[in-house]
């Protein structure tokens, strides 16, 4: 390939590349079911959502009926990954840097640089003129670094647009634990509220107790303190369950306060397991990772031995963590779905002293104390499993995220 040079005592260079935007705080998910979480009543509050016609794709990209729903005040799973391209900041700031040069080549783009370098090059001229020796110094001392940097750089359009993809899937998948975060959230504080609920009974029981001499002030003092420390982690879970919305908003495009309804996630599909071969996927998983393709590009627009060889080992070391990447998440949906198992024989287990419970209190063999204890075990049990529902839902996609390019840690 052909370098455009300027010749003087200020150096020679191509362009830098593009500086991707920060991430927020992150291709398989199923489709959604349609049920709202119990203590979801949303569904009438509009979010201010925003301006669709700046920026998006082109209305032909999804049908009347898609967009709708991208427009809707509902967050999906199965949307999460539209919702992203259409919607947060950081991809949409990242394909407008990419539209400004997607017709470009490294040639182009080092050009681009170079008009900049002489412009700061004439400043230092103009301040010398002007005796100004210090900011003539410093100048030319940016305007050498930057050209340096320039003829150093080989990222072209093709492989800022292979960031920027990374970027927007690396996004989508943070998107999807959030949503799974959020769920879980309201399950636990289900099952906080519940606990306290125990513990207040417990406490109530303590003062009786005590006005007919079974029981201590300490006693008493003790199970207030349990009920007051209970209301903490409640208030807790409740400032990070509120985070955590507040994260999905911004990076679905909603405002930090805005109240969509937020939908549980799918029933994970166990026959996905039955089709996942990390031997058999290694070969997609890495044609079509990020890195891989990164390195591969790179290695053609280097123009040294050394760089090349560089990126050549890079490529093989981030080919190398694909096979490791693909191994290692295929461990994690067995072990997560060998959790579930475990989890729904204890939630039955749960479940039939939980009606043994129910029987002897309708006889008065147990308190209401006792039973409220035995039906907070089964509310446990039931958060398990749907704890790894949601955990094994994750892996699956995470598996899927590897095949399609990404290399999760």
């Amino acid at each position: 390939m052909s370098r455009h040079k300027i010749k003087g005592t200020r150096g020679t260079g191509r362009a830098t590349a593009l500086t991707l935007a920060a991430v927020m705080t992150a291709v398989g998910p199923a489709a959604v079911y349609g049920a709202e979480r119990p203590d979801d009543n949303l569904i009438d509050v509009e979010a201010p959502r925003p301006n669709y016609n700046a920026d998006l794709s082109p209305s032909f990209a999804y049908s009347e009926e898609k967009w709708a729903s991208l427009r809707d005040n509902v967050m999906e799973y199965g949307e999460l990954a539209d919702l992203i391209h259409e919607y947060n900041p950081t991809v949409r700031s990242n394909r407008s840097s990419y539209n400004d040069m997607r017709n470009s080549d490294l040639n182009d783009v080092y050009d681009s640089v170079m008009e900049d370098v002489r412009d700061i090059w004439d400043a230092a001229d103009s301040a010398a003129a002007n005796d100004d020796y210090i900011t003539e110094a410093s100048q030319n001392f940016s305007a050498n670094s930057l050209a340096q940097q320039a003829d150093d750089n080989y990222e072209d359009p093709e492989m800022e647009k292979l960031r920027y993809d990374q970027t927007e899937a690396n996004l989508v998948y943070q998107a999807q634990q959030l949503m799974s975060t959020y769920e879980q959230a309201g399950y636990n504080m289900e099952y906080l509220q519940n606990t306290r609920n125990l513990l207040e009974t417990q406490y109530n029981i303590t003062q009786a107790q005590r006005n007919v001499g079974m029981a201590t002030d300490t006693d008493v003092l003790n199970a207030q303190k349990s009920v007051q420390d209970q209301d903490a982690s409640i208030l807790s879970a409740q400032k990070s369950e509120d985070n955590v919305h507040r994260q999905l908003c911004l990076m679905l495009g909603w405002q930090a306060d805005a109240q969509p309804e937020i939908r549980a996630l799918p029933e994970p599909d166990l026959t996905r397991i039955d089709a996942m071969n990390p031997s058999a996927d290694l070969a997609k998983a890495v044609a079509n990772n990020y890195d891989v393709r990164y390195y591969d590009k790179m290695s053609q627009n280097v123009n040294t031995t050394e760089k090349k060889d560089s990126a050549i080992a890079s490529r093989q070391n981030a080919e190398d963590t694909v096979a490791r990447s693909l191994n290692s998440q295929y461990n994690t949906v067995i072990t997560t779905r060998d959790s579930l198992n475990t989890a729904q024989t204890q939630l039955q287990l749960a479940q039939t002293n939980l009606n043994t419970a129910a029987a002897q209190l309708a006889v008065g063999t147990i308190t209401q104390a006792e039973y409220q204890s035995v039906e907070n075990s089964c509310l446990s049990a039931e958060n398990a499993v749907r704890t790894a529902k949601l955990q094994l839902q994750l892996a699956m996609d995470g598996y899927d995220w590897i095949l399609n390019g990404l290399t999760l840690s």
